[in-house]
């Protein structure tokens, strides 16, 4: 035990020196890392046992303990003989009584050493079952407000389309059950078989950007698996209650996750000072909480250091993609088992019985458990396999279906067959699924082989989504066959897949499916070729600028200011006169990341706009521009009644300097936000040249 607890706090505290040295990376990924911290605090126990190697450096276990202690310990069940020596035999024999005064004493110490154990082990077990009835009763209260809130009606369409959207754009497999309750202030995800997202009743009076807000933050909790790694938090948390690493890991983990998902939320379009003023909002009007078992969209005990995360420029928001959480999770698990594998360097020499209990080594006990449960495994994937020659297609479905829960790589060949040759399009469809729910690219031969000749879309559909959950690069040129499938599901599913590969290859797939007849398809692709950032990719980007969805308009702006190449500006300038806002607004975000030296006259014209988004943008850009063209419009901004456009004002006259801005500015130091007088006070200290 006090080996396990050394291990727990050497991993402890490397993650959290870890931790420190990526603060300025991605949320994500810092989640990454304390969720690996937990699942690892649970795994060392098992890893020490299955390791196979030891590393005799930990600190021995030493005693001062006599012989006679040692004695009283190899063998308690044969005392000495004292009460049945004579009395003359005592007598004749000085150092009896020596002995047994020794003896007693001894006993007396082991028993004493035992009793504190045994109270240490009953303390410990009273506070962990407490933790774990607390933890029990918050998920019956969230359990009971999510059973008692009301099903957001189906016909409202504001919600379904943004949950829709939402869905979509974090890849979720299952639709969400949205509720509204009148027992709570604060939105929350709970549930996690059947995920649901609980809204105060306040919901129905928020606007559109906030309910797209919400709905993203909670929807990325579950597109993640936050539930299920809160709920593992809470239980370590109880078995290791007296550790202070350990709270800190717990702590950790809830509050990279609410970033993680912050940078989802942001990442989808949302500005950050709209998001903050949006969570802001929403905080205030929080008195009581939901029980910490579910997710609360925002807690006051670690609001503050969000709200600054969330408006400080220049910080990642990547998520991580499955290579790389796999690829870091393999790092930690090289480095957790030498950890696991150390044991004390020495210790008690004991004698007798102890002797040959401490000699036998655990290893083949442990040896013969993992080949029992590697029988178990292939035994169950035989019995399995057999069953996909039943006659009831119900029943080859649940035996496909369990064959990829079991995640065996051994059963790749039994699912390649019933893909092949099962005559039931549902257990085809099934078995595809399976083969991407194993995860191993030993089943990306077979899949592409059943993909040239399989004649259900709905078949060939799983197929391509099973090669895109398994990321192998090789599948590109299968799945790039598909791109002009009659389908549309097989299309969507192959625009998908290419852009999990993120590989250069995919790039001309992609380009052919740019006039693709489905607005979905379209917007994949835009999104797609502006994560790969190929230059061939420009001028189809700019193509779609003109799409007939204002979604794809907007996702070819967002994928073109990734390019930061000055032959988009004109599709760009004429995307600032879109009748959309949300494209206005992509336009002139886009144009700020290009290297202009003179300012277009439609961007200056657009801090006229009347949606702010498109203002702030605009005037963000014309900073960067540094044109001094722009300061009779940037001037006229710094009395908008919106606080955000007036900032993003003050910082672009500050960028450009000159005599009309710094009266501009002068002008600023009396504006009612304390950030524009800072904003405006720092430019006027700045030496002009």
């Amino acid at each position: 035990m006090i080996d396990t607890l050394i291990k727990a706090t050497i991993l402890l505290a490397v993650v959290t020196i870890a931790a420190h040295v990526l603060r300025k990376r991605s949320a994500a990924l810092r989640h990454l890392l304390w969720t690996l911290a937990i699942v690892g605090l649970v795994a060392l126990p098992v890893l020490t046992a299955v390791v196979p190697f030891r590393l005799p450096i930990l600190p021995a276990m030493t005693s001062s303990a006599s012989p006679s202690q040692r004695g009283v310990e190899a063998d308690r069940s044969t005392p000495p003989p004292i009460e049945d020596a004579r009395p003359s035999e005592v007598a004749a024999t000085p150092s009896a009584p020596l002995a047994s005064d020794m003896a007693a004493t001894d006993l007396g110490r082991v028993d004493t050493s035992s009793d504190f154990v045994r109270v240490l082990l009953m303390a410990w077990l009273t506070v962990f079952l407490l933790m774990l009835m607390r933890f029990v009763a918050g998920l019956v209260i969230v359990n009971r407000i999510a059973g008692r809130a009301v099903p957001i009606a189906v016909g409202d369409e504001n919600w379904r389309s943004l949950a829709d959207r939402a869905g979509r754009a974090l890849d979720l497999k299952a639709p969400v059950d949205l509720r509204r309750s009148d027992e709570v202030a604060m939105p929350f995800a709970c549930g996690m078989v059947k995920p649901v997202v609980v809204l105060p009743v306040s919901s129905s009076e928020w606007t559109l950007e906030r309910r797209e807000a919400v709905l993203m933050h909670e929807f990325a909790h579950i597109s993640r698996g936050d539930l299920a790694m809160n709920m593992l938090s809470h239980v370590v948390r109880a078995l290791y209650w007296f550790h202070p690493l350990a709270w800190l890991a717990a702590y950790r983990l809830r509050v990279e996750g609410e970033r993680a998902c912050d940078d989802a939320v942001l990442r989808a379009g949302a500005l950050p000072s709209d998001y903050a003023e949006h969570l802001l909002s929403i905080v205030r009007t929080v008195g009581s909480t939901v029980p910490s078992v579910a997710l609360a969209m925002a807690r006051r005990s670690d609001f503050e250091g969000r709200l600054l995360a969330i408006l400080e420029p220049g910080v990642p928001r990547g998520r991580l993609t499955r290579m790389r959480a796999a690829g870091t999770a393999a790092l930690f698990l090289l480095a957790v088992m030498p950890l696991a594998a150390m044991t004390p360097a020495g210790g008690i020499e004991p004698t007798g019985v102890n002797t040959m209990l401490q000699v036998a080594p655990p290893q083949p006990t442990t040896t013969a458990g993992q080949a029992g449960a590697s029988e178990q495994s292939t035994a169950a994937i035989a019995a399995l396999s057999e069953t996909l020659n039943d006659a009831n297609p119900a029943v080859r479905v649940a035996a496909v279906s369990s064959l990829g829960a079991l995640g065996d790589p051994k059963a790749i060949a039994a699912l390649a067959k019933a893909l092949r040759e099962d005559a039931d399009a549902r257990v085809r469809e099934a078995a595809a699924n399976a083969l991407g729910e194993i995860d191993d690219t030993r089943a990306v031969a077979p899949l592409l082989e059943v993909l040239k000749t399989e004649r259900a879309a709905n078949v060939r559909e799983k197929i391509v989504r099973a090669l895109g959950e398994i990321d192998d690069p090789s599948a590109v040129g299968g799945i790039s066959a598909v791109v002009k499938d009659p389908a549309v599901g097989v299309r969507r599913a192959a625009v998908w897949a290419l852009g999990e590969l993120e590989d250069p290859s995919a790039v001309p797939a992609l380009l052919s499916m740019v006039r693709d007849e489905d607005a979905e398809v379209r917007r994949h692709v835009a999104e797609a070729l502006g994560q790969l950032e190929n230059p061939a990719a420009i001028d189809a980007l700019i193509a779609l600028t003109r799409d007939s969805d204002a979604e794809v308009r907007t996702h070819a702006l967002s994928a073109l200011g990734n390019f930061e190449d000055q032959r988009a500006l004109p599709a760009m300038l004429v995307a600032l006169k879109d009748p959309n806002s949300e494209v206005r607004e992509h336009a002139a975000d886009a144009i700020s990341n290009l290297d202009l030296k003179v300012a277009p006259r439609p961007l200056i014209d657009a801090l006229a706009d009347p949606n702010r988004e498109v203002r702030h943008n605009a005037a963000h850009a014309l900073g960067n521009i540094g044109d001094e063209a722009a300061v009779p419009g940037l001037k006229r901004l710094t009395s908008d009644s919106d606080t955000d456009v007036r900032r993003a004002a003050a910082e672009a006259l500050s960028e450009i300097g000159g005599v009309e801005a710094v009266q501009a500015l002068m002008g600023m130091l009396k504006d009612q936000d304390p950030e524009i007088r800072k904003i405006a006070a720092e430019a006027l200290g700045k030496k002009r040249r």
